[in-house]
């Protein structure tokens, strides 16, 4: 369970006993000792406190909660696998007091996770590292649409197909991934890393780069990029400027070049637009001043020609990226000739752009873990219907609708056995209310985080903040948009949503 508003705590109760007296500690005044331990010499045990864990069936405890084992299977729908604890601290209530006042929060700290440093000095084996990355941590890599482990397969094919600086730097960065996945933080990772960078540099003083060298640079920064999302802790804050790198080495090529390649290509082009449509998003509510700036390039059109992402996805991913872009303008957009109506009429042609998307449903009775994929899809398409009808609530009014597409994305999230893409987590769990909707949203982050090492941490601590707000708020109406920008501002670092 949850609760709003304040913090549960499990706590113990008080029992002192003397030789077959149980006495409630609270009710030992007395401090004389009983005859008994006088006669004996001892120390008195009859007002002594000694403290310990009530009995599960004991009614005088705060809280009873029976924790079952984490299974593989989800629970089924309206089951709570676990106790959950959302704590509201002194800290979101500055942040409350700073919104409705409209007044800057000052030395207020930033959301952070902590990074966890391995110590030991390993010297794992490259060949070692590489096999783990083809069993086991190229299951990790963020992508959408494209199978994790072929991905895995191409990047091992471009890191291995000749032996120049770029193809090392590939190498490097991929066994950087591959120990960092399967230790940890640790000195083994870092300096493989470094020496990607180094690789890296020392390939860029050619004066040009050929299709090969291209990939191969394009390989290295998505790496590197996975490397400092992996476990998005409060060190990982480059990730952005990887992916900026990579497309900028893309704008200098063209379609001709990259087609040379053949299918590796497009699903490496639909990783990097999958990250970079989820930048945007991050982008648009991470308001800072070291901000980076990610624009349409023709990155872009690359991908939309020579993309092998099922249809549904790539029209998902653009339609994001345009409710991002409208969102991101704040204004009237020029198709619309700066007429309110017309921009209504666009944003109602939007939403039902995004609800047509041919998507299959799931019947309610089917086997979840072999429509995992499926329902995703239908998790992120609600996701991004929510996404611009509380952007624009005050146009788009649509109450009834907006509370249909509630009630099926929370019926959705317990049939998952997990759901590695994080921006669907994000939106729906945003509109969570009940400690019910978020003890669900909880439980999928937890299954997520047993079929992927990949950190949830960050999307998890914004989540509670947004909670927290809610609850804080207790009716009043603070701007959507405004209150996530706000707390997303106060992350340390771009959190990312892949």
């Amino acid at each position: 369970m949850t609760m709003r508003g304040r913090q549960m705590t499990t706590a113990p109760t008080g029992r002192a006993t003397c030789q077959g007296h149980a006495i409630s500690g609270d009710r030992a005044r007395s401090k004389k000792a009983c005859t008994t331990c006088s006669r004996s010499n001892r120390r008195c045990q009859k007002y002594s406190l000694r403290l310990s864990w009530p009995r599960p069936n004991d009614g005088r405890r705060a809280v009873v909660s029976e924790s079952a084992l984490l299974s593989p299977s989800p629970p089924t729908a309206g089951q709570i696998s676990d106790a959950r604890f959302v704590h509201t601290s002194h800290w979101d209530i500055e942040l409350y007091h700073s919104m409705t006042s409209s007044v800057p929060a000052r030395n207020l700290s930033l959301l952070r996770v902590p990074v966890f440093w391995n110590p030991s000095k390993l010297e794992a084996l490259d060949r070692d590292l590489l096999d783990y990355f083809c069993c086991v941590a190229s299951k990790s890599l963020a992508t959408f649409g494209h199978d994790t482990t072929a991905l895995g397969n191409i990047l091992v094919r471009i890191a291995l197909q000749e032996e120049t600086a770029t193809a090392a730097a590939v190498l490097q960065a991929l066994l950087a991934f591959s120990s960092l996945h399967r230790y940890g933080l640790q000195s083994q990772a870092l300096e493989l890393k470094i020496a990607a960078l180094g690789s890296l540099a020392k390939a860029s003083a050619a004066p040009s780069l050929g299709a090969k060298a291209t990939m191969q640079h394009t390989a290295t920064g998505m790496l590197l990029c996975s490397f400092e999302v992996h476990q998005s802790s409060c060190t990982s804050g480059q990730w952005t400027f990887y992916l900026g790198g990579v497309k900028t080495v893309l704008n200098a090529s063209s379609i001709k070049t990259l087609r040379q390649l053949g299918s590796d290509v497009a699903v490496l082009l639909d990783w990097v637009h999958y990250h970079e449509v989820l930048a945007r998003f991050s982008l648009l509510h991470w308001k800072r001043e070291e901000a980076p700036e990610l624009r349409s390039t023709p990155t872009d059109l690359f991908c939309s020609e020579v993309s092998n992402l099922p249809p549904p996805i790539f029209s998902m991913l653009n339609l994001l990226s345009q409710v991002c872009d409208t969102v991101s303008s704040g204004a009237i957009p020029p198709e619309t000739s700066g007429n309110v109506d017309d921009f209504k009429n666009f944003l109602e042609v939007l939403d039902w752009r995004i609800r047509s998307l041919p998507i299959r449903k799931v019947p309610d009775d089917k086997d979840h873990v072999s429509d995992d994929a499926t329902l995703v899809m239908q998790l992120y398409q609600l996701a991004i219907l929510l996404f611009l009808n509380r952007s624009f609530e005050a146009l788009i009014d649509q109450p009834m609708r907006t509370q249909q597409h509630i009630d099926i994305a929370f019926a959705i999230l317990p049939r998952l056995s997990s759901c590695k893409q994080q921006f669907p987590i994000h939106v729906i769990g945003c509109e969570a209310r009940t400690d019910e909707q978020r003890a669900v949203v909880l439980d999928v982050i937890s299954r997520t985080k047993m079929s992927s090492s990949r950190s949830l941490k960050y999307c998890k601590r914004i989540l509670q903040a947004v909670w927290a707000q809610y609850d804080l708020a207790n009716g009043t109406n603070i701007d959507y948009h405004y209150k996530l920008t706000v707390i997303i501002s106060h992350c340390l670092i771009v959190p990312s949503f892949i």
